[in-house]
This record gives C-alpha cells, sequence and structure tokens, in this order.
C-alpha cells in the first residue's frame, strides 16, 4: 500500500510540475553572463541610464531594380505602418546600389521583453505588406538576431533532449540489459526523465531563466540521473535471490551512503560554478545539482516502489564487457611505471598548454552561425565598417580635440553635467580589447582627468573574458579544496584523499592538450570543464579505491585489482557511458557553445574512466611498493 502510494504522489508532483514547465522565462544578453554587483557592468547601467540606449533594426531590399516606383512605394508603406508601432523611432531608406537598399529601423528601447514584441510587430507588418514581384526581404539587427536567438534555443531543446533520451535507451539496452533483463532494464531511465521534469518544473518557481548557458543543463541531467539507479538497481539484481524486499533493503543499505557520497563531490563542484561571476554559470551549477538530488530522493524511495512489484528472476552477465576492461587493468599491472610516467608528462604538458588556450568573449558569437538574422548582421557589418565603440563617460570638460589625436573618435554626447565621447576601433581578439582599453585610460590620466570611467561593447567582452580566465581558476581551486576536504574527512589520510584526485588531474591536463590541438578556444560553458570532471569523475577513481582496499585485506595487490574489476568494472561503465551520452547530446545543439561544450565533456568523462582502471591501479601498485606508509 505504501509502495502504491509513492507512485501515485510522484506521478502526480510530475503532472503538476509539467504544467509548471510552461512558465519558463527565456533570457538573453548581458544580464546573464554579468551581474549587477559587477563593477563593469554597474557602470554600464549607469551610462544606459543617462544616455539613450537604442537598438535597431533592418531590413535589407533586394530586386534588379531597388529604385523602382513600385519598391519605392512599399517602403512609404512599410514606414508608414511602423510609425504605428510603439518605440519605433526614424526609418530610413539607404540606396547602395541599384540592386541593394537597406531599410533601417530605429528603436527607442534596450528593454529585452519590449524588443521580443517589437520584432513579432515588425514581422506581422512586412507579412501584412504585398511584396512587389521580384523584391526580396531579409530581416537582421539586434532586435531579429535575439528575437531569432531565443526561438533557436527552444527548438534546440527540443532536438538535445530527444537526442539525449535516444542515447540512454541505446546504452541501457546494449550494456544494462544484460544485468537485469528487459522487463526492467529501462527503470533508470524513468528516473532521470521524471528527475528532469521536476528540475523543469522547478524553474519558474524558483526564479531561474533558459539562457544560452543553462539550456544545456537538462540534456546533460537525462545522462546524470541515471546514475544513482543503475548503481542501485545493479546492487538489488544481485542480491535478488535473498527476495524481494530483502534485496531492496540491502541495496538501499549499501548503495545508499555510496550513491551520497557521489552526490555530495558532485554537488560541491556543481555549487563552485556560482563563485565564477557569472549569473548564468550559477543557474548552471544549480540546475544540475537540483537534479542530481531529485535522483537521489527518487532512486532511494521510487525505485523501490516500483521495484517491489518485480516478479522475475535474471543471472547476471556480462563477463565480454568485463573482459574489455580487464586489458586496460592488464597494461596499468605490467607496465605500471610506464602508465605513471606517460600520466605525469600529460600533466605537465597540459599544466603548460592551458595558457595558450584561447577565449571566445563575444557571446555573438555563441548563438548559431546559419541563423538569417545573424548571417545577414555580419554581412551588415561588413558593407557598413562593422566598428567596436568605447564610450567615455565623464562630468569633466575633456577636450574630444585631444583625444582626436590619438583614437578615432565618432561622436560626442551630452546629458546634463554628463558628456559621453565615442571612440571606434577595430578590435580581433582578447588581448587587442584591452590593450586598447588600458591606452585609452592611461592617455586621458596622462591628459590629467581622473573622474571618468569607460563602457561600452568591447569593455563588456573585456570583462566576460576577465571572468572566463577568473572564474575557471577559481572554482578549480574550489572544487579541488572542497573534494580534498571532504575525501581527507571520510579517509582520514592524505594518501587515500589524494589518489582519487590523481587521475582526475591528469584527464584535466588530457584536455587542455587536447584543446590546444585543436585549436579550441574557452568558452562560457566549457571553463566548466574542470568542476565536471572533478565533480563527476571522481566517482570511478573512488569506486576503485573503494573496492580496491575491501580486497586488499583478503588477497595481494596484484590480485585485490582484478577482483576489484570483476566486482564493479561493469556498473561504472554503465555509469559513465550514460554520463558521456547525456554530454554528447549537447553535440546536436545548433549553438556553437553547446556542441563544443558537449563534445569537451563527453571526451573528458571518458577518459576519466580510463584514468580510473590505468591510473589508478599503477599508482597503487608503485606506492604498495616504495611502502608509502607515512602518508597515512
Amino acid at each position: 500500500m505504501k509502495e502504491r502510494l509513492v507512485i501515485l504522489l510522484v506521478t502526480l508532483l510530475a503532472i503538476l510540475l509539467i504544467f509548471s514547465a510552461s512558465n519558463v522565462k527565456f533570457e538573453r544578453g548581458l544580464k546573464t553572463y554579468l551581474s549587477k554587483d559587477n563593477e563593469i557592468y554597474s557602470e554600464y547601467l549607469r551610462y544606459a541610464k543617462h544616455f539613450e540606449i537604442r537598438e535597431n533594426a533592418f531590413l535589407f531590399l533586394k530586386s534588379e531594380s531597388v529604385t523602382s516606383e513600385e519598391v519605392l512605394g512599399y517602403f512609404e508603406e512599410i514606414k508608414k505602418r511602423l510609425k504605428d508601432v510603439d518605440y519605433v523611432g526614424s526609418v530610413e531608406y539607404i540606396l547602395l546600389s541599384k540592386t541593394f537598399a537597406i531599410v533601417s529601423i530605429e528603436i527607442e528601447t534596450g528593454d529585452d521583453e519590449k524588443i521580443e514584441d517589437i520584432a513579432k510587430q515588425i514581422e506581422r507588418v512586412l507579412n501584412f505588406v504585398p511584396k512587389p514581384v521580384g523584391l526580396n526581404v531579409q530581416k537582421t539587427g539586434s532586435v531579429f538576431l535575439w528575437y531569432e536567438i531565443e526561438r533557436e534555443m527552444k527548438k534546440s531543446l527540443g532536438v538535445t533532449m530527444l537526442a539525449s533520451t535516444l542515447l540512454m535507451v541505446l546504452i541501457l539496452f546494449l550494456t544494462f540489459r544484460s544485468v537485469v533483463g528487459s522487463h526492467y532494464a529501462f527503470l533508470p531511465l524513468l528516473i532521470s526523465i521524471l528527475s528532469v521534469i521536476y528540475v523543469f518544473g522547478l524553474m519558474p518557481i524558483l526564479g531561474i531563466p533558459m539562457t544560452e548557458l543553462t539550456h544545456g543543463a537538462l540534456p546533460i541531467l537525462i545522462g546524470l540521473c541515471i546514475d544513482y539507479a543503475v548503481q542501485f538497481q545493479s546492487r538489488y539484481e544481485e542480491e535478488k535471490w535473498r527476495g524481494i524486499n530483502e534485496a531492496i533493503n540491502i541495496a538501499r543499505r549499501k548503495t545508499g551512503l555510496a550513491i551520497f557520497l557521489s552526490l555530495l563531490t558532485s554537488v560541491l563542484c556543481f555549487a563552485s560554478m556560482s563563485f565564477s561571476g557569472v549569473p548564468g554559470l550559477g543557474y548552471f551549477g544549480l540546475l544540475l545539482s537540483l537534479g542530481l538530488i531529485i535522483a537521489f530522493i527518487l532512486t532511494l524511495t521510487f525505485l523501490p516502489s516500483i521495484l517491489s512489484f518485480d516478479k522475475h528472476y535474471r543471472k547476471i552477465s556480462g563477463e565480454n564487457k568485463e573482459r574489455i576492461l580487464k586489458i586496460f587493468v592488464d597494461l596499468s599491472l605490467s607496465k605500471s611505471r610506464a602508465v605513471v610516467s606517460v600520466a605525469v608528462i600529460l600533466l605537465i604538458l597540459g599544466v603548460i598548454l592551458s595558457t595558450q588556450i584561447g577565449m571566445e568573449i563575444q557571446h555573438k558569437k555563441y548563438a548559431p552561425q546559419d541563423l538569417e538574422a545573424l548571417r545577414l548582421f555580419n554581412e551588415l557589418e561588413r558593407i557598413m565598417g562593422g566598428q567596436s565603440t568605447y564610450v567615455i563617460v565623464t562630468s569633466e570638460d575633456i577636450d574630444e580635440s585631444y583625444l582626436r589625436e590619438r583614437f578615432n573618435v565618432e561622436r560626442v554626447e551630452y546629458s546634463g553635467n554628463l558628456k559621453s565621447i565615442y571612440i571606434s576601433t577595430k578590435l580581433e581578439d582578447y588581448d587587442d580589447y584591452v590593450r586598447t582599453y588600458n591606452e585609452i585610460r592611461s592617455y586621458i590620466n596622462f591628459l590629467g582627468f581622473k573622474e571618468f570611467y569607460i563602457t561600452g561593447d568591447p569593455v563588456l567582452d573585456m570583462e566576460i573574458g576577465r571572468l572566463m580566465t577568473e572564474g575557471q581558476q577559481r572554482i578549480t581551486l574550489i572544487c579541488y579544496f572542497l573534494i580534498f576536504v571532504l575525501l581527507l574527512a571520510i579517509y582520514r589520510s592524505i594518501k587515500k584523499a589524494l589518489t582519487p584526485l590523481l587521475p582526475i588531474t591528469v584527464v584535466i591536463g588530457t584536455m587542455n592538450i587536447l584543446m590546444f590541438s585543436l585549436g579550441m578556444k574557452h568558452t562560457m560553458m566549457s571553463i566548466t570543464l574542470n568542476s565536471i570532471i572533478i565533480g563527476l569523475g571522481i566517482d570511478y577513481s573512488i569506486h576503485m579505491i573503494e573496492r580496491y582496499y575491501e580486497e586488499r585485506k583478503k588477497f595481494d595487490v596484484t590480485r585485490a585489482i582484478k577482483r576489484t574489476v570483476e566486482r564493479i568494472g561493469r556498473a561504472i561503465s554503465v555509469s559513465a557511458l550514460t554520463t558521456a551520452a547525456g554530454f554528447s547530446a549537447l553535440m546536436f545543439s545548433n549553438f556553437p557553445i553547446a556542441k563544443s561544450a558537449g563534445f569537451l565533456s563527453f571526451v573528458a568523462i571518458l577518459l576519466c574512466l580510463i584514468a580510473a582502471i590505468t591510473v589508478v591501479p599503477a599508482f597503487l601498485i608503485i606506492t604498495e611498493r616504495l611502502n608509502t606508509n607515512g602518508l597515512r
């Protein structure tokens, strides 16, 4: 009766949260990357308050003759109807050639919600006014760009969720079915889907928006939330010969603590993302943590309730998968010094190359590059001469003529006692942003002025780059510290606390080598890679070490390691494959930022598994030989 009640309550709550999920708010732009407490962003908001920030929409008109009466009449009709749209300012016709003209539409607001509504109204006007025969009209500009990005986010979320679910079905069919049989092989997927539904439904309740950063968390959770159920159900199958209820109780007792420790290490690392200084990354870590906590609760309550109705018994098999793992273990046993030497080389080389990996700080490049609005926006910049504009805001009487001697001063604006000076320049990368910013600041200081600040898009992008660099270092160090303290408290041994961290550190170094070799740049999502590796990958090493010390009490080193793989190799392999598949679903996204993060995380999780069954045994053998009892 109790089991039926649990199933009913979990199902009803899922239904309610499905309705709640429809209220998820989509956000984009700077506020997802920069906190209002950030000094640079605060200065930009101060500037925006005093000086009118405007957006623009552009229409590309292409025809055999854009100066014909029909095309010009079409423009006049469009202009007339756009004047009735709120916040639409000037509408200008810019002739570039006989066959090409641009309509520039000034939007007199920077409010995200209003801009989305304006974009929809402009689209309605374009759909309503009949086009002359042969005229091609295309939309671009920041207004349409962000509108299309939001639509693409919704589409991409559906694609990656479907891909993640299908990958889970495939992996469970190929690997887990041999453990539990076909009747209950997909129960872990049910736990995962319920966890994601709960997270999605809780987002509007907790005020967590869907952004370019957070939209990748849900397909990832499909893979992450399977792990605990796989561990629980595997132990249940081992003990089922004792009876259903006894097997459930044993599985809950024996795996509950191990799963909880796994949850704790993951949540600690994901929570560290909130120290990055980037709101979107904080939300990303919160969603992952929330999903794992829900999966943990469902694994210990809902899953046993389902299993209580189990009437099937199946002998566990899976020797082929264990045989594959034994190949790696035999390598580490026979070539332990070589394995550790290679690991050290990879680690050192990774540390050296980590400083050579570039950063992608222009968040416009995080969006799908084949979006029509973005493709045309890039074309517009080529035509009009795309520039990056620094804005000097001051209450002092800075004579801009001095600045014209060194910089390209575009214009000057006034608001009360404040003056803003706009300096345009062409920038290519992060170093250009920093160098130009320092040149402007140094020159103004040289002129003797003190009451000023510099803002604008390049300054904001520069700040995003700084947060990426410092944020990655900060969250990595916090992860290491928290995990080491946790392991030290559990094992009461420095050696045992450090051993699981060694293969993880090697994987981090290897990923730096991979990124440098492929010419990949860090993005806002990839800087979380280290915390993901530490938080998730360390579980495989912990499981290896835990079982090794248990077997070591009864057998010699070699036999203890081999028995460890025989007992837990299959479980950690299924866990790693499902987790990796969850991340790989991001590669089906149209967002470059998600694609690269999905690829890197997929490779990293597989490397964590390989490191756990090669580096860990090799290190244990060497330390046993050296008799490093002083570290205990």
